[in-house]
């Protein structure tokens, strides 16, 4: 994968590139999560609409020292999908992926107005109230899983006041681990994938399972083995996906602002029809379009170009331009 790109060789040069510029965008490249060549894409998207901002693209790998340098010559701001790491810019406005545990999440998206499934942390004195949760809850690590590993379903009342305690399921999600009341989706789970950029979708999909979830009814035992959700290699793609899932995903943004680009988890209710939002994986993996997912992601959708759903390249630079004559510092 070319790690060039726009990283700077020859400060001459690239000081000479655009002299009437009066800001400054980087973009930081995360490798083996993005195809360099989407930032490039964006970039020149950027350049074309843009003659008052010089574009500078930086790895995340090493110091991308004379770029840190160039781009702090005029007011910036900086864009990475994940938490910077050996980059660090010497100004700017920054918007950079973070490690959000997922109990803080849901905390900021439900002050936020966001709608979640009702859920709590398994600590301390807290006493489990099924008449709270209803009858089965999902227990989860607050941590960074992903794919659903350490995720069961368990009958409510199994947990019910200190019952959570010492209970298998609750030991198997380790410290501190979130109980949250379950939300049917249907016979053949299924939620919903939607990236946005700065609260706007820029790709989206349902993933629903092949495989039937197990009679609520069934022992304990068959329910904490599953399945739960569509897995890899058991489902079905479907794309696109119904406007108000693009609205409640768009939502998200207002609730964790510091990070631009949010991979949303959505489940619908069978029953209510009812969308809530379940993460948003701040962390920055989520880059559909190049990410070790992406071939199996056009085959399972169909299609060949997945950045022409919503026109991904134009988009982040139409909002990357505002962003940046309103936010550079």
């Amino acid at each position: 994968m070319n790690t060039q790109g726009r990283q700077i060789s020859d400060a001459s040069e690239w000081s000479a590139r655009r002299p009437d510029a009066s800001r400054n965008l980087v973009i930081v490249h995360e490798p083996d999560i993005q195809d360099i060549a989407d930032l490039e894409s964006i970039a020149g998207e950027v350049e074309a609409a843009a003659p008052d901002i010089e574009v500078f693209v930086a790895s995340n790998d090493i110091p991308s020292s004379t770029t840190r340098k160039q781009a702090a010559r005029r007011p910036a701001l900086i864009y990475s999908p994940t938490v910077l790491r050996r980059f660090q810019p010497a100004r700017g406005k920054v918007y950079a992926g973070a490690l959000i545990r997922k109990d803080v999440q849901a905390r900021r998206l439900t002050d936020a107005g966001v709608s979640v499934p009702d859920f709590a942390i398994l600590a301390g004195d807290f006493d489990l109230d099924p008449a709270r949760f209803g009858p089965l809850v999902m227990v989860k690590p607050t941590g960074f899983t992903s794919h659903g590993r350490g995720i069961e379903i368990v009958r409510t009342s199994e947990l019910a006041g200190q019952g959570w305690r010492g209970h298998a399921a609750v030991k198997r999600a380790g410290h501190r681990p979130i109980v949250q009341r379950f939300i049917d989706t249907g016979e053949l789970p299924s939620h919903y994938r939607v990236l946005t950029f700065f609260g706007t979708p820029i790709f989206g999909f349902r993933a629903v399972s092949t495989v039937p979830r197990p009679a609520l009814d069934s022992p304990p035992e068959t329910l904490a083995a599953g399945p739960f959700m569509a897995k890899h290699g058991q489902r079905t793609l479907v794309a696109p996906v119904e406007a108000d899932v693009l609205d409640l995903a768009r939502k998200t943004f207002e609730a964790i602002p510091e990070v631009a680009l949010h991979g949303c988890d959505l489940i619908r209710d069978k029953a209510s029809g009812r969308l809530y939002v379940l993460e948003i994986n701040p962390g920055g993996n989520t880059w559909s379009f190049s990410s070790t997912w992406a071939d199996m992601l056009r085959r399972e959708l169909r299609m060949q170009d997945l950045a022409s759903q919503f026109d991904a390249w134009k988009t982040c630079a139409r909002i990357l331009i505002e962003r940046t004559r309103a936010e550079a510092v």
